[in-house]
């Protein structure tokens, strides 16, 4: 029986087609995720026009680069050189016009977006200062309500959905960025000093729902936990969630009663003054914290991953006392809910 031999011109098509199809498969999976804020949507169809220009540049300039290597292909018995050309003025011409067009239309398209996306409304619904810093973010509303990290989950900026909402972002230390993926932009936060002007950001979402957001600027070594959530609400339920937020921040009674233990501790240059502490079992006590900085910091006591105390915040350099429930004997931690990794100790509780 004799054997069939491949056709190498058929192998040669088949894997230029198979290359062809994974291109185009990579190309479905890297389109950005669905926008979820108006300008997001001018940012994606900007997106989707320049692949689409990239698309038909790349098939054209391959089609010529497959049609020349087929049609002037070396037959059998060539032995001497085609007539060689040196130059097309022509050919010249087309080849720098399409570039040329192609590039005023990227251009066009994207100051148009640009002016979108910087457009500022007179009356933005919502304004929020956002502070960012090695690893964590506080979110300040205008009515005075401050949201941090608390019980080691990620703060989370409540907005509504429909109206413009205005971000105010200021770096309390290094270089970071605002970036929510469905949003469509990143916003970097930078320490310009007093006479700096903070950058801003403002967007109106169009969906309500829960969105992951991430620092997107390399800022240390705690740079992948720096996280938090957008929670975008209709306007009614948002009113609710603030007002709820702000009866909640009334701080707890910090002088009232006596403590026969006092622990000071101190927080400065992201680091607690102590590493350890030790208190006796099934008795109250206090914490006298100090903050030294101009980094928001709290002490929460932990039982494993479990938070059994949290105290309040300070946002700035400033005092507090802390009234804690009597532990049980045992080993536990203290925390800086918002430097979980950086700023953390022992809490030894005895008989």
């Amino acid at each position: 029986m004799q054997r069939m031999v491949a056709n190498p011109r058929l192998r040669k098509i088949l894997r230029a087609s198979a290359s062809m199809l994974l291109i185009g498969l990579l190309a479905g999976c890297l389109l950005p995720p669905e926008p979820k804020t108006e300008v997001g949507r001018d940012v994606f169809n900007l997106y989707i026009i320049v692949l689409i220009l990239a698309g038909i540049v790349f098939v054209a300039v391959e089609g010529f680069i497959l049609y020349a290597i087929v049609r002037y292909r070396r037959q059998p018995g060539d032995d001497t050189l085609p007539e060689q050309h040196h130059g097309n003025t022509k050919v010249e011409i087309i080849w720098t016009v399409i570039p040329t067009v192609i590039v005023f239309i990227l251009f066009g398209f994207s100051m148009a977006t640009l002016g979108k996306i910087e457009a500022r409304s007179e009356n933005p619904g919502v304004v929020i200062q956002v502070d960012g810093f090695q690893w964590n973010w506080t979110f300040r509303y205008e009515d005075g309500l401050i949201v941090n990290a608390e019980g080691g989950e990620p703060p989370v900026l409540a907005v509504p959905v429909g109206e413009p909402v205005r971000l105010v972002l200021n770096s309390i230390d290094v270089n970071h960025a605002f970036y929510v993926p469905q949003f469509l932009i990143k916003r970097d936060l930078i320490d310009l000093g007093a006479n700096g002007r903070d950058n801003e950001l403002e967007f109106t979402i169009t969906e309500a729902g829960t969105y992951a957001g991430q620092c997107a600027e390399f800022c240390g070594l705690q740079h992948a936990d720096m996280k938090f959530v957008v929670d975008a609400m209709e306007r009614p339920a948002y009113d609710e969630r603030i007002a709820a937020l702000a009866s909640g921040e009334t701080p707890p009674p910090t002088g009232g009663g006596e403590c026969t233990t006092t622990i000071e501790i101190k927080a400065n240059n992201t680091q607690f003054d102590i590493g350890e502490f030790e208190v006796p079992a099934e008795t109250d006590f206090c914490i006298a914290f100090e903050n030294q900085e101009a980094v928001p910091h709290n002490v929460a006591i932990y039982d494993g991953g479990e938070p059994i105390f949290t105290g309040e915040f300070l946002n700035e350099p400033g005092t507090i006392t802390y009234n804690v429930p009597a532990l049980p004997a045992g080993e536990f931690r203290f925390i800086c809910d918002a430097h979980q990794q950086a700023m953390v100790g022992d809490v030894t509780v005895t008989e």
